[in-house]
């Protein structure tokens, strides 16, 4: 039997203005069928009265390494060698097991705070995804593949590029599902040569998803590239013909006059992470000159360098950290609206999520008006100022109910905060 549910007289979110407006949600099977006044619907539909709440589509974090959650707030900020080193010294903690458990900890305090779809960039996606599957949160999984390393510190895990297809292969079929997409990717413009990084790319034109690398992350790893290469790595990549559409690109805080006319040729697609990149002192996406030409997400990164981890300070931190020093590139509430949630999803390569809109997914996320401060009107950065502040009461992904009343309709999410608790006194500081 379909599931049915009109939610009527609500006030939701139109992705035009990114205003408040007000109407109705008709929803079947998890699927937005249709938005407007005065829906008539069957008899057979659940209607629910729904002047007390504020519909907003779910958000979309479109880069987090969840399962470094244990390592929070174990610095101040800190260069990426000093963060990284940090990290290598507990890497004992990261079995299986305690991989799963920091791995559901992040998704669950990002579902908490009105994330529905997560960008999970892994190159150990069993546990990762074992987590996303429990919650029943939306996922596009990247599967990180390297074959080499031309970097400092330590190499990210590598393997030829016959077994790196192979291993792709093998994670398309076991885990892609309805919530779970599998996309290719490589830790950075260091970490694969060119057949490598030819191969992923023709992965994801043929299955019309993206792939995905972190670039440009600041000034020593586009030094690295140059010295061995000869280039930047956006610049390599436009030689191979892959800086495209099919392309998405994490960071891209150090960039040339020349790397940004490619940019916007290409218009390839950005992951900005504005917080994560103060941190570590790596530098600013020129957002303001790109915002018009690419698709814009955000991401929270990874815990270790993004103590917050909260994906809509990052959001209020980007409204006001970009043009801090010229108002000529500064960006909107509005836009930041849109990169957290229409924005992220194509970045991600998912073409029906972020809005409420027919024939998008049904992943939203509600808040009472009694349960919230009085303070909020209806303008863009109030509003953001209201995802940022609040947490939603309920939240459906895919017409799922995840969040009942504020709490998670699976209990068991406490037993594992629990156990994150224990794994965290483990961390060596």
């Amino acid at each position: 039997m379909k599931r049915k549910t009109l939610f009527k007289g609500i006030k939701y979110l139109d992705s035009v203005t990114m205003l408040l407006i007000s109407g109705d949600i008709y929803i079947v099977d998890g699927i937005i069928i249709e938005t407007g006044k005065n829906i008539s619907v069957s008899n057979d539909v659940t209607v629910i009265e729904s002047e007390h709440l504020i519909a907003f589509p779910g958000l979309v974090n479109a880069h987090i390494h969840p399962s470094k959650e244990i390592y929070g707030s174990i610095l101040d900020a800190s260069p990426i060698d000093i963060v990284l080193d940090s990290v290598h010294r507990n890497n004992k903690i990261e079995t299986p097991e305690g991989q799963y458990i920091a791995a559901l900890k992040a998704l669950t305090s990002g579902i908490q705070k009105g994330v529905t779809t997560f960008g999970l960039f892994t190159s150990r996606a069993d546990d990762d995804i074992k987590a996303a599957k429990f919650i029943g949160c939306r996922c596009v999984v990247n599967f990180c593949q390297s074959n080499t390393w031309v970097g400092k510190g330590h190499s990210p895990q590598n393997s030829s590029v016959e077994t790196a297809l192979d291993k792709f292969d093998s994670a398309l079929s076991l885990y892609q599902d309805l919530l779970i997409s599998i996309t290719p990717a490589t830790a950075s413009e260091l970490s694969a040569d060119d057949q490598l990084l030819l191969e992923l790319h023709q992965i994801a034109k043929k299955n019309n998803t993206r792939f995905i690398l972190h670039v440009h992350e600041g000034k020593i790893q586009v030094e690295l590239h140059i010295h061995k290469y000869g280039k930047s790595g956006i610049q390599r990549l436009a030689d191979l013909n892959i800086l495209d559409q099919s392309t998405t690109l994490v960071h891209c805080c150090h960039l040339s006059e020349k790397d940004i006319s490619l940019l916007k040729e290409a218009q390839s697609n950005i992951i900005h992470c504005p917080v994560s990149n103060s941190f570590v002192g790596a530098g600013t996406l020129p957002l303001a000159e790109l915002m018009n030409n690419l698709n814009i997400g955000l991401g929270t990164d990874a815990a270790m360098v993004n103590p917050g981890n909260n994906l809509t300070f990052d959001a209020m931190f980007a409204l006001y950290h970009h043009g801090d020093a010229d108002f000529n590139k500064k960006i909107t509430a509005t836009k930041a609206l849109h990169f957290l949630t229409e924005g992220g999803a194509k970045t991600l390569g998912l073409d029906n999520v972020g809005k409420i809109k027919s024939n998008y997914k049904a992943d939203l996320i509600f808040f009472e008006k009694s349960k919230i401060d009085t303070d909020y009107i209806n303008t863009p950065v109030s509003l953001l100022k209201l995802l940022n502040n609040e947490n939603p009461s309920y939240v459906l992904i895919d017409g799922n109910e995840i969040i009942i009343d504020g709490q998670f309709a699976k209990n068991s999410t406490i037993e594992n905060d629990a156990r994150f608790k224990t794994l965290r006194e483990r961390v060596k500081l």
